[in-house]
């Protein structure tokens, strides 16, 4: 392992130095201004406007249609969506699908898939549910999203495909009775955590393309908010069901599988934050509703039970601040 002297440089260990009065200011502007020139910004401000200009043409052209959409012949409406993504894929190739742009190309050129089937569902009325739509979505763009390396386009993917159990679950489970909302709840967190362990092990790996943080904490949240649903109605609900049991142990061994991930072995702070957050609520829907069939008076429940959030929320944030604080001296031992 190198030494601390021979570890690269960064601008969280310049921070810590300074924190610590180990650097003036002086010394600790002139290390920020070398390792977070100016020219970076203007990088990350290049990126920004690619994407969000991207954003609204995309939305500029779904506008387009739905305000011509009676005065376009089925030909004209083909055509332009059509062009449109035919241009995407080839300029995408001429540029590079390894450069930003040509991702970015790439993505846009799957969102305009959609839109295509939109306008063939609506030109045809081929009487197809809206699930079948954002399955057929998924199938389509599916060799762009594996070929693309881009994780914006993976999450588009992931999102068109949660987009899609839900309308099933509302156009066919649901009216049938065939599904209940457990199920549907527990479906997607199953599917998005399936993609956050892969998303983990390919990061292991070596898969840089997979290193944004906002990836993992989006997936972290697509699977803890879907469990906590049902596990929070299994404790206030009267009617409790084997799949709101079933679900309850699947958030406790995703809360726990979790917090010893990412505690120990990945070591992220703000992931780990987002689980001590979610295990309080949790708690606190527990805790509260055994306060308020105990006490029978609202008003004094009411204030007790606020009276155990600040509790609960001081503790959280202690306990966090201790677990940084160890987390910290665990990787400055292993860069030792």
């Amino acid at each position: 392992m190198p030494s601390s002297l021979e570890r690269k440089a960064d601008i969280r260990t310049i921070h810590r130095l300074y924190q610590e009065g180990l650097l003036n200011e002086k010394a600790f502007d002139a290390a920020c201004r070398i390792l977070r020139p100016s020219t970076a910004w203007f990088a990350w401000a290049n990126h920004m406007l690619l994407f969000f200009g991207s954003t609204l043409v995309l939305a500029g052209i779904v506008f387009f249609f739905a305000y011509n959409w009676s005065s376009m012949g089925k030909f004209l409406k083909f055509g332009l969506i059509e062009f449109g993504i035919a241009a995407c894929v080839a300029v995408s190739y001429i540029r590079g699908t390894d450069r930003l742009s040509g991702k970015v190309l790439i993505l846009s050129s799957s969102v305009l898939a959609g839109v295509l089937l939109a306008v063939y569902g609506q030109i045809y009325q081929t009487g197809a549910d809206a699930f079948e739509l954002f399955r057929g979505w998924a199938i389509l763009i599916l060799p762009w999203v594996v070929l693309s390396e881009f994780a914006a386009l993976w999450v588009l993917w992931l999102i068109i495909t949660n987009a899609g159990i839900i309308l099933y679950w509302q156009q066919v489970g649901y009216p049938n009775h065939s599904l209940s909302y457990e199920t549907l709840f527990m479906t997607i967190a199953l599917l998005n955590g399936l993609f956050l362990i892969l998303r983990e092990k390919a990061l292991i790996k070596g898969l840089d393309w997979l290193r944004g943080r906002w990836l993992r904490i989006t997936l972290l949240l697509a699977v803890l908010v879907p469990l906590s649903v049902p596990t929070i109605l299994l404790i206030l609900e009267r009617n409790r069901t084997i799949i709101m049991i079933l679900t309850a142990f699947i958030w406790t061994a995703a809360s726990i599988s979790g917090y010893i991930c990412y505690r120990f072995r990945l070591r992220d702070m703000t992931s780990l934050s987002i689980i001590v957050m979610n295990v309080c609520i949790i708690l606190l829907a527990l805790t509260g509703k055994l306060l308020f069939e105990i006490i029978g008076s609202d008003a004094a429940a009411s204030l007790l039970f606020a009276l155990i959030i600040l509790g609960v929320a001081s503790g959280a944030a202690v306990r966090l601040r201790k677990i940084k604080a160890a987390m910290t001296d665990e990787m400055e031992g292993d860069n030792v």
